[in-house]
């Protein structure tokens, strides 16, 4: 049975500052999300939420019925929940393979699986030919593309990328979007992109969520977002 990741009526106050407040979304299995806004908007507060590395001051996240809202990032990840996140940090003496391995080796305790898993991430973005690759040598699409394999590599349920086309020129953008195009077929798994190239959203989402100021402005179908005025005026600056 296909599984819902969603939100209810999420709250985040940091020392009194409001980051989120009453956002509610939702992601299916086999969907593409986009989930857009303007620095500050609360995204990555969302996305921190959803991974375990923020508790929300109040409202609650669920799997179907079952209540994760207090879940640490490491079991919400066991639970098929895995994030990338803007800055990729690989560990730059091991090689790719390595790379991948590490966060499939914390979660899985057979080795020959984790491998299999591994390798089969790499294939997916590409990299398999990198794999002995000492992952301090990569230039920087190379890095990022690591950083969506060792997600993969976790076979998760519900993927979020956090911003993956960042830095990346329009022919490079383009192939990512192919490649995340490719992902719920292949994975079976929900995904949440964040990200501010909007031909990279527009060519890849089936729906979008819009935040402004900690608050949903709008969600809905693609098209149907991109004739939203308070979208147009608030986000993409009027044009």
């Amino acid at each position: 049975m296909s599984a819902r990741l969603t939100t209810q009526s999420v709250t985040v106050r940091f020392h009194g500052l409001t980051a989120l407040e009453d956002v509610s979304i939702s992601l299916d299995q086999g969907e593409i999300l986009g989930l857009l806004g303007p620095n500050g908007a609360g995204k990555t507060t969302l996305v921190n939420v959803l991974s375990g590395f923020t508790r929300p001051s109040g409202g609650t996240v669920k799997v179907n019925e079952i209540d994760l809202t207090r879940a640490r990032p490491d079991v919400l990840a066991r639970r098929g929940i895995v994030r990338t996140f803007q800055s990729v940090r690989l560990f730059q003496r091991m090689t790719v393979r390595e790379n991948v391995q590490v966060p499939v080796f914390a979660h899985h305790a057979g080795s020959v699986e984790g491998e299999q898993a591994a390798q089969r991430a790499l294939e997916f973005v590409g990299l398999a030919e990198e794999s002995d690759r000492i992952a301090g040598s990569l230039p920087y699409t190379q890095e990022r593309l690591v950083g969506i394999a060792r997600a993969l590599a976790l076979e998760p349920k519900f993927l979020m990328l956090d911003e993956p086309a960042a830095g990346m020129n329009d022919v490079e953008g383009a192939q990512l979007v192919e490649l995340i195009a490719r992902i719920p077929a292949q994975y079976g798994c929900g995904v949440l992109l964040i990200e501010h190239n909007m031909p990279v959203v527009m060519a890849v989402c089936e729906r979008l969520h819009v935040l402004r100021g900690g608050r949903t402005l709008a969600s809905g179908p693609r098209e149907e977002i991109r004739r939203n005025p308070d979208v147009i005026e608030s986000y993409l600056g009027g044009h």
